[in-house]
């Protein structure tokens, strides 16, 4: 009752009640304090505000708050409510508030000491947001400090010992000096470029492993760059990570950290760093201080002064035996308390291959329990969790095979309902394949464009799973084959090409891993294989195809004296009696456009008029094609700068009036091209306003459309020459277009 009479006097707020609280309800109070009074009616309210939220921020168990927050309920300082947690699944959960009494009381309190540095780094990335931690400062300095002389190390552990939070703290530290840190958090579907991305890196980014890591080192000398989780990384992306970090680890320009459970296999990565379980003493402050400080070690020291273990520590329940290991704990005595319901939703959470918004779970009323119990882990911002993962390994390794396709199966149920995103359509492909679903060739083929622009490295694990419980599986190994190609990956490419048994497709692979690797007497026997043994539209598509590639098979400016005849030589080929009408037109305006080119590269402009007129007659005068095809025309017959200004506001013209946007960028090249020489900074400002190329192309005429794009940065851009050229080089590989490749290397070499 005194204390009450004083919180309604002001002038014993400041002194009287601020003596009276204890240390950890003071930690709550400025806690609390840091939220607006606007959130105290609000309906929606984030989970720093719960009781799991309050827990992590202040580095304790949940059982540990309650009793301070009881007593700050009693006295007036705090009330609770129950309210829906941001992303935290669809029940309503008690959230905390400061009292009108409790914010008075706060601004009485002394103000923390700001330790200020002058110069701190910049973060990049989702970092983890880290709450009170115990016993691992020191720790985390030595760690700094090591990777502060050393360009490549590890850190690693047993699952849930604190790895991903040392590593926190030892971005903090690095920050601190002033070293920018740009952290990555990886799971089974990230390859290099989603690495790099999270490290933020901005597009486009090569593909070119050499390309990529000079681009890195540009971008990021003398900074941190990390990689959590390591571990996760899926084999089919290991080595060209692990290409990159090392490639990175030569030029001794930057700083990696790796963390993960090992093994972990990275080059020049001499220095090993385990995170050790934490002293007892330190290990206890876990617990709080609701019970005797005996009795907390005892605690610790049981669980063996793991942190996950003591977070998970339900008091009253048993500890393990002597001896007993973490995992047996979780499982015998952690799990043991879940009712159905939340075993249930717990076990299908822990199927899911990514982190989740908590709305999409397959049974989102359980989410908030699970965050109670502190089994779940959120994505830095809040908006998404998966289970901890030590949680998480014990669950799935006491499911037997039958268990694990059920859960599949349902999953399967769960997620056709609630798929929206793309990265939903990965999560709904995984189930499908683990459940082994029907007709999988024909699902991954039909999500193959729609996946693999924006997610091409989880598409590619997904085919490699598919691979693996497939019975046959050579069309799988095609379309594996198909977007290694497109990612630029010619190891990929053989590896699948050995086990395609279907003849079309076994040469389709051939010939696109001939040509990304350069042997062009290889490709030009392939090509005259298909021409000869195809049926003949196959064999016609084939001759287009060849032909359109030949055509572009050239860096621009340069003389190639054997063009004209490769390119009739494959329109020669070109049989249409047996093509159905509207089969014919369309096979008729991609030859007409083909030898419309071919005029202007020979000088021949009377005949590509000709050409012209023929096309304008099936698509009319005034169609985009046309008036694209007289532009450069004009602007490649230019012979005086005024000729040349005309044919340029030509090209600007019909840019505009474009309705595909893969031709308005290929006439912007075109200008470009044209101007790169005489008006460089006109030029410049063009090839900025373009779109930036995709880093995987779907497509040949994308990946012409890149390597030109490439080329011209390499002149527009000179400290990113030798990047661009290393990248245009691939790109026109990929395309088909492996003697444009080799000049562009001769150009190459003369920068190394």
């Amino acid at each position: 009752m005194q204390e009450k009479r004083w919180l309604e006097s002001d002038a014993f707020i400041g002194s009287a009640m601020v003596d009276s609280i204890s240390a950890p309800q003071e930690r709550i109070l400025r806690w609390l304090g840091g939220f607006s009074p606007t959130m105290e009616k609000a309906w929606d309210v984030t989970r720093d505000l719960s009781l799991p939220g309050i827990s992590e921020a202040l580095g304790v168990v949940r059982s540990a708050l309650n009793s301070p927050l009881s007593k700050l309920e009693e006295e007036g300082l705090v009330f609770k409510r129950k309210a829906h947690v941001i992303g935290g699944g669809s029940r309503r959960r008690h959230v905390y508030h400061l009292t009108d009494e409790g914010r008075q009381l706060l601004e009485g309190l002394a103000e923390e000491e700001q330790n200020e540095a002058s110069n701190i780094g910049t973060l990049h990335g989702t970092a983890p947001q880290l709450g009170h931690t115990h016993g691992r400062q020191q720790f985390a300095e030595e760690v700094a400090e090591q990777m502060r002389e050393q360009h490549c190390m590890i850190l690693s552990g047993l699952p849930g010992i604190g790895k991903t939070t040392v590593g926190g703290l030892v971005s903090e530290h690095l920050l601190n000096s002033g070293l920018n840190v740009r952290w990555a958090q990886v799971d089974e579907f990230t390859d290099v470029h989603a690495l790099c991305q999270q490290w933020g890196l901005k597009g486009p980014l090569p593909n070119d492993t050499h390309a990529l890591a000079e681009y890195v080192v540009q971008k990021c000398k003398n900074e941190a760059l990390v990689i959590d989780d390591a571990h996760l990384i899926h084999e089919r992306h290991l080595d060209s990570i692990q290409s990159l970090c090392g490639l990175l680890d030569e030029a001794k320009a930057t700083h990696m950290l790796m963390i993960g459970r090992e093994p972990l296999s990275f080059p020049g990565a001499p220095l090993r760093i385990a995170v050790p379980a934490l002293d007892a003493k330190d290990a206890a402050l876990l617990l709080g201080q609701s019970m005797d400080e005996t009795t907390r070690i005892h605690i610790a020291e049981s669980l063996g002064g793991h942190p996950l273990a003591i977070m998970l520590h339900e008091e009253g329940t048993p500890l393990p035996e002597a001896g007993a290991d973490i995992q047996s704990y979780v499982e015998n005595v952690v799990l043991s308390t879940l009712d159905a319901s939340m075993r249930s939703g717990l076990d299908h959470l822990v199927m899911v291959p990514m982190p989740i918004e908590a709305s999409k779970a397959f049974d989102s009323d359980v989410v908030g329990n699970l965050d109670d119990y502190a089994f779940l882990r959120w994505t830095s911002g809040l908006e998404k969790m998966e289970v901890q993962h030590l949680v998480r390994n014990v669950r799935r390794s006491a499911f037997d095979e039958e268990t694990l396709r059920q859960l599949h199966k349902a999953a399967v149920v769960h997620w056709e309902q609630v798929a929206e995103t793309q990265e939903d359509r990965v999560i709904l492909l995984y189930h499908r394949i683990a459940s082994l679903d029907d007709g999988l060739e024909a699902q991954l083929e039909g999500e193959m464009d729609r996946l693999l622009g924006t997610h091409s490295g989880a598409f590619s694990v997904l085919l490699e799973q598919a691979i693996k419980v497939s019975v046959n599986p050579s069309h799988l190994h095609y379309l594996a084959g198909k977007v290694a190609l497109e990612r630029c990956e010619h190891n990929h490419a053989k590896r699948h090409l050995e086990f395609i048994e279907d003849a079309g497709e076994s040469r389709h692979i051939a010939l696109g891993l001939a040509m990304l690797e350069g042997r062009v007497s290889d490709a030009e026997e392939l090509i005259e294989a298909g021409l000869n043994s195809a049926m003949q539209g196959d064999a016609n598509k084939m001759a287009l195809a060849a032909a359109s590639s030949r055509l572009d098979d050239r860096v621009f400016g340069q003389e190639d004296p054997t063009l004209g005849h490769d390119v009739k030589h494959y329109l020669s080929k070109v049989d249409l009696s047996g093509e159905a009408p509207d089969k014919r037109s369309v096979v008729l305006v991609a030859m007409s456009m083909i030898q419309h080119a071919l005029a202007l590269y020979e000088g021949e402009f009377t005949k590509a008029q000709r050409m012209r007129a023929s096309l304008a007659g099936i698509s009319g005068l005034n169609e985009p094609l046309v008036q694209g095809m007289e532009a450069k025309a004009q602007l490649s017959a230019a012979k005086s700068s005024e000729e040349r200004a005309i044919g340029v506001q030509a090209m600007k013209a019909a840019i505009e009036i474009q309705t595909n946007p893969m031709r308005a960028d290929a006439l912007q090249l075109s200008l470009i091209e044209q101007l790169i020489e005489h008006e460089p900074v006109e030029a410049k400002e063009l090839l900025d306003s373009l779109p930036k190329p995709p880093t995987v192309a779907s497509n040949a005429t994308q990946h012409r459309l890149n390597a030109r794009w490439w080329t011209c940065t390499s002149k527009a851009q000179p400290s990113l020459r030798r990047i661009a050229l290393r990248e245009a080089i691939a790109q026109h590989r990929a395309a088909g277009c492996p003697r444009a490749a080799k000049v562009l290397e001769t150009q190459l070499h003369l920068l190394l």
